[in-house]
């Protein structure tokens, strides 16, 4: 599979899991973050993918922290995952060895979308 898709597809995995958790059974948000995540912990690395693949997880659980007010659909999740996964293949060198990457992907990824919203829905 492709490094992109594949990344895709974990990000994806993060934050559908994280949205749904909160938005459909209740879960705390910290909860519904860290519960994709810890499960994902226990994946093991793949040496052509590095630690990517967990750091997209965890990008996604970051950004389906999202309000369910923000987040009307799980159409426009998707399309979130998209531009967020874009963000993080575009900034691997970028940010090398600074803290707040993962976080900041996700929140502006929701801000692209929700700026824009009026263009996507």
């Amino acid at each position: 599979m492709h490094f992109s898709s594949t990344l895709l597809i974990t990000y994806s995995i993060g934050a559908f899991t994280c949205f749904l958790l909160h938005a459909f059974f209740a879960f705390p948000v910290v909860l519904a973050a860290s519960l994709p995540a810890f499960v994902a912990s226990f994946i093991p690395s793949n040496e052509k993918l590095a630690h990517h693949p967990h750091a997209t997880l965890y990008a996604g659980c970051f950004t389906g922290m999202c309000s369910v007010e923000l987040i009307e659909s799980l159409w426009a999740l998707s399309l979130i995952c998209l531009i967020g996964t874009l963000l993080y293949v575009s900034s691997i060198r970028l940010f090398s060895g600074f803290g707040g990457r993962l976080g900041g992907i996700a929140f502006t990824s929701v801000a692209i979308f929700v700026l824009t919203r009026q263009v996507w829905v």
